[in-house]
C-alpha cells in the first residue's frame, strides 16, 4: 500500500501516453502486443515505452525523501 501511495504522484509526473500504457499493463494485464494494437504502435514500441517509463518510476522511488 505504501509503493501504492509513493508511486501514485511518480506516475502523474509520466506523459500521458506512458501514463495510459502502464495502466494497460499493469491494471488491465494487456500484453504488450494487445497495448500496440490499441495504441497504434509497434509492440517493441511499447516496450521501449514501457521500459523508459519504469525506469523514471524506480528512479523517483530511490530519491531521497520519497
Amino acid at each position: 500500500v505504501d509503493t501504492r501511495e509513493t508511486l501514485h504522484p511518480l506516475v502523474a509526473t509520466l506523459a500521458p501516453r506512458e501514463q495510459r500504457i502502464i495502466y494497460m499493463r499493469f491494471y488491465e494485464n494487456m500484453t504488450q502486443a494487445q497495448i500496440a494494437e490499441r495504441v497504434g504502435v509497434s509492440q517493441m514500441h511499447v516496450s521501449r515505452l514501457l521500459a523508459k517509463s519504469l525506469a523514471q518510476l524506480r528512479t523517483g522511488l530511490d530519491e531521497p525523501g520519497v
